[in-house]
């Protein structure tokens, strides 16, 4: 049995020794994260180091580093578990319910505490860099622990990330100047070359040299394949190998797919690669990695690099595309003039007529086609050209009917507009006055015929001529009443219609011998009279046809030819005109009417579309100007 004081001895000198060793352990820490801060890792390895260095300083037994991402579900994220079993479940996973409540405490305070299952939990917000990034370093202490003390050192330590991205960032941006100063002296040396062979010859010395590359080759699309141009520290070399020729055929299998293709022991890409597979069987190469030289956009050429001693990095990949990148300008151009004149201007013809004929900017293509064909339409195209006139209908057969003799209407049968066969009544005047007449006269013929014959009867030759000549005077006159009596009804002398003379409420007025009673007008024999402007009466040779349409009825069109042209001008308040005549082929229409008027065409002949646009301006500004 230990005495009591004995045993307050070895509780001192246990504590004393574990207060040593915690102080040997923070010392560690310390240089673990001084060693830290100058870590330039990827993140995935400085995350795990960094909370083993936080566990270790805080003594605690388990610790989560997580990040909120709203984007996903949960939002919290694991980025680093001390130990790493911790992520499957148990205290973390409930704890993870309770992150958004720490969160909030974290970023008012700094830091939070909370109980679990009786022990203390520190969650301490970490400084990343990010703006307002939620990083928190959660760790789960042992009961009894100064929670004090060890948030005042998670705290003093919390900006370690910050510094971690700091150091990565310069560093990123030390590499970035020294790639960017690389590529510039690369492209100083091409520049300074005027022949394509010699620049391209530099470039790939020049690669091969700062990459330690055992070969790097230049290829240039030509004809739809690839053709190596150079290949670094060699002179001279034969195309037909297969060495070569299984070099072109890696080169368009880059090409052909725009992309890059990196090939080592491990890795073959994510991309097609067979081509080179064959070619490091081939020539017992180890690391393949083979770049696109786009020019505008599309790729014309192929780098293609080789390497034994490692496998290519994701800096030197981004340093040889770079460098790709800049120098395929400068080698395209040279390459297209570094050419003898017939070959630079068919180089220079076959890319303008790609430009013509390809699939780039269809719609403003489409638009050029579509104008040249109209401006070809126009100039050779021919349409026919109709020069306009006025036309009105007539008819020379027109007679006038008057009245015979002195007397009243006594009935009328038509009226204007009214069409009529030859001899069918018009208009009859009024024979009372006539009949009392001839019934008068026909007395005094009866009375001198007795008076005739008494004197022949008395045998008195002498009244015998008297009684003859006053019974040949009474007959002349009976035979006057007689053809009046004919005349009083007046008769249509052919077929035609009336243009003038409506008398239906004139029945019972006087009218007087010679007044016109009717006019009568032939339809069968109308004609179409032009009154054409002077300045399209050149343009007339033969017999031209054309069209007319009446403004009675316009949707229809009927065909004319001209058989006569008044050789003098007539003038008209719009200036003077040409008087045309033409007929009817098909003959009148049973509804046309002399004097309906119309708007005519006369085909004249076929001209381009210009001349049909321009030609009245033409000739104004020709009277004008006097060309």
């Amino acid at each position: 049995m230990i005495p009591e004081g004995g045993g307050r001895m070895a509780r001192g000198r246990l504590g004393r020794r574990t207060t040593s060793r915690r102080e040997t352990e923070y010392v560690h820490s310390l240089e673990d994260l001084q060693r830290l801060r100058r870590f330039t890792g990827e993140p995935a390895q400085f995350w795990p180091a960094y909370l083993n260095i936080l566990t270790n300083m805080s003594a605690a037994a388990t610790g989560l580093i997580v990040k909120r991402d709203d984007r996903q579900e949960p939002p919290w994220r694991i980025l680093a578990a001390a130990p790493r079993s911790l992520t499957a479940g148990g205290s973390a996973g409930s704890l993870l319910a309770q992150l958004d409540d720490l969160a909030g405490r974290c970023l008012k305070n700094g830091a939070a505490q909370v109980e679990q299952d009786g022990e203390p939990v520190l969650a301490v917000r970490l400084t990343t860099g990010a703006g307002q990034e939620d990083c928190l370093a959660v760790l789960f202490l042992k009961s009894g622990s100064d929670t004090t003390e060890i948030l005042k050192r998670l705290q003093l330590v919390s900006d370690t990330p910050l510094i971690y991205q700091l150091q990565r960032i310069a560093l990123e941006s030390k590499v970035k100047v020294e790639h960017f100063a690389g590529v510039l002296d690369l492209m100083v040396l091409i520049n300074a070359e005027k022949r394509f062979l010699a620049s391209a010859m530099i470039f790939c010395n020049e690669l091969a040299s700062r990459h330690s590359c055992e070969r790097v080759s230049l290829g240039w699309l030509h004809k739809g394949y690839v053709r190596v141009q150079t290949i670094s520290h060699v002179d001279h070399f034969d195309r037909k190998t297969e060495a070569v020729q299984l070099l072109e055929a890696a080169m368009e299998e880059a090409l052909d797919q725009n992309s890059e293709v990196v090939l080592s022991e491990h890795h073959a890409g994510g991309i097609i690669s067979r081509d080179h597979q064959a070619f490091a069987r081939a020539n017992d190469v180890r690391h393949i990695c083979s770049l696109p030289l786009r020019a505008d956009e599309e790729p014309t050429a192929v780098c293609t690099c080789e390497r034994n001693s490692g496998a290519f990095s994701e800096t030197e990949l981004r340093l040889l595309r770079l460098s790709c990148d800049q120098a395929a300008r400068r080698l395209a151009d040279l390459k297209r003039n570094d050419r003898w004149l017939g070959a630079r201007l068919a180089a220079a013809l076959r890319e303008k007529m790609g430009r013509l004929l390809g699939l780039e900017h269809t719609g403003l293509k489409a638009i050029v086609i579509i104008v040249a064909i109209l401006l070809g339409i126009a100039v050779f195209g021919r349409f026919p050209y109709r020069v306009k006139a006025p036309v009105i209908l007539r008819t020379d057969d027109v007679t006038y009917l008057t009245a015979p003799f002195d007397g009243h209407i006594d009935r009328v049968l038509v009226r204007v507009g009214s069409e009529v066969t030859e001899d069918d009544e018009l208009l009859s005047l009024d024979q009372t006055d006539l009949r009392l007449r001839e019934t008068e006269l026909i007395a005094e013929k009866n009375r001198y015929l007795a008076e005739f014959e008494k004197a022949r009867g008395s045998n008195a030759p002498a009244d015998m001529r008297i009684t003859q000549a006053l019974y040949d005077q009474a007959a002349a006159r009976h035979a006057l009443v007689r053809y009046q009596l004919r005349q009083s009804v007046v008769l249509a002398p052919f077929a035609g219609v009336i243009v003038e003379g409506d008398l239906t409420e004139h029945v019972g007025s006087p009218v007087r011998q010679g007044d016109m009673l009717f006019k009568l007008a032939r339809i069968d024999r109308l004609y179409a009279e032009l009154e054409l402007n002077e300045t399209d009466i050149h343009q007339l040779a033969g017999t031209p046809e054309g069209e007319i349409a009446l403004a009675s009825r316009p949707q229809e069109t009927h065909r004319i030819r001209v058989f006569r042209m008044e050789p003098a001008a007539v003038p008209r308040e719009e200036g003077n005109v040409f008087i045309i005549h033409a007929n009817f082929p098909a003959g009148p229409q049973q509804w046309w009417r002399p004097g309906m008027t119309g708007i005519a065409k006369l085909y004249i002949g076929e001209r381009s579309l210009v001349w049909l646009v321009s030609h009245r301006t033409v000739d104004f500004l020709r009277l004008k100007l006097w060309w």
